[in-house]
């Protein structure tokens, strides 16, 4: 299956993501501040509070623990290798708990699954996060704001939905099930989460071209292949022996092959490990002198896995 990165694709696309087996619609909002790839889920999830106490503070209250709870949480949905892919990243809050004089100050904190913000969807504000709302916008096809917000459960009934930045000392933001801003009590149960989550932008996701796009996380371990053939130089004399030494940077498994005749139509390569000495028992050449090679096959787990120019110390013929 063709594949690319997530940082890749166009805002506003849907992203299947598996939930218990279940490969559940996300929107792609594209790239956040911290430069992670952000994912709302179509679908709002539960009705459930905010904090159990009459408290607009996002950072540790029930909503947000919920959210990031691997065992019993939403994360619990996601299989290791899901939750392996997702980063964590820089989110702002409007926080009214700070200053008794209810003053409005801007804490920034760091989650993988989060409640959007009130300046994320596109309303204003004074926090220092990125708006998606032209990604909304695409996803439904439409340039009215409002019913770009509109949240819904799996049902298609639309919902009442919670942002994490506060209203007032008690009340969180919440988007009306018109779309419109407002504020609802912090321990009120009557409204809807509906969770974003931060994804690595190395992940690997189907191609864009395709009918439906899928998160792929086992990718990640696998993907960053490394083929490639270095000329390392020429030689009068026949090298019968040669040790290789090549550097490697977040390499799970490598192949080394080394030639005599590398610029030959089809060259003899030996098999030979880094730090090892190999045998090159070939005589034939089709070019004047003998060209010396390495063929390198290198995997990495990581986009940044790398190998360095091979080194071959031979031992000729005669010597």
């Amino acid at each position: 299956m063709p594949s690319r990165y997530i940082s890749q694709l166009t805002p506003g696309c849907a992203v299947y993501v598996d939930e218990n087996g279940v490969h559940v619609p996300y929107i792609y909002l594209g790239l956040d501040g911290s430069g992670n790839a952000r994912l709302l889920r179509h679908y709002a999830v539960v009705a459930k509070r905010m904090h159990s106490a009459k408290v607009a503070h996002y950072d540790g209250c029930e909503a947000d623990l919920w959210m990031e709870n691997e065992q019993t949480g939403f994360l619990s949905r996601f299989d290791a290798a899901t939750i392996n892919a997702l980063e964590p990243t820089t989110i702002c809050m409007s926080d009214y708990t700070l200053n008794e004089g209810g003053t409005v100050e801007y804490p920034e904190i760091t989650r993988r699954c989060m409640a959007l913000s009130y300046k994320e969807l596109g309303y204003g504000g004074s926090e220092t996060d990125k708006s998606f709302l032209a990604a909304l916008q695409t996803y439904y096809n439409t340039t009215n704001a409002n019913t770009a917000r509109i949240g819904r459960s799996s049902d298609e009934t639309a919902v009442y939905w919670w942002m994490r930045s506060g209203y007032s000392a008690s009340q969180f933001r919440l988007v009306n099930g018109n779309g419109s801003a407002d504020g609802g009590n912090a321990a009120s149960g009557s409204y809807w989460q509906r969770p974003a989550i931060s994804v690595a932008p190395a992940t690997i996701v189907s191609d864009e071209g395709a009918d439906s796009i899928f998160l792929l996380p086992e990718g990640r371990r696998t993907y960053w292949e490394i083929n490639a053939t270095a000329l390392l130089g020429s030689s009068a004399q026949r090298p019968k022996k040669a040790k290789l030494m090549i550097a490697e940077t977040s390499i799970t498994e490598a192949e080394y092959q080394v030639s005599n005749n590398a610029k030959d139509a089809a060259p003899v390569w030996v098999n030979c490990q880094n730090g090892g000495v190999c045998e090159l028992a070939n005589t034939a050449k089709e070019t004047d002198a003998y060209e010396l090679g390495v063929k390198i096959h290198a995997k990495s787990g990581v986009h940044t896995g790398h190998v360095g120019e091979p080194v071959l110390i031979v031992e000729k013929e005669g010597s």
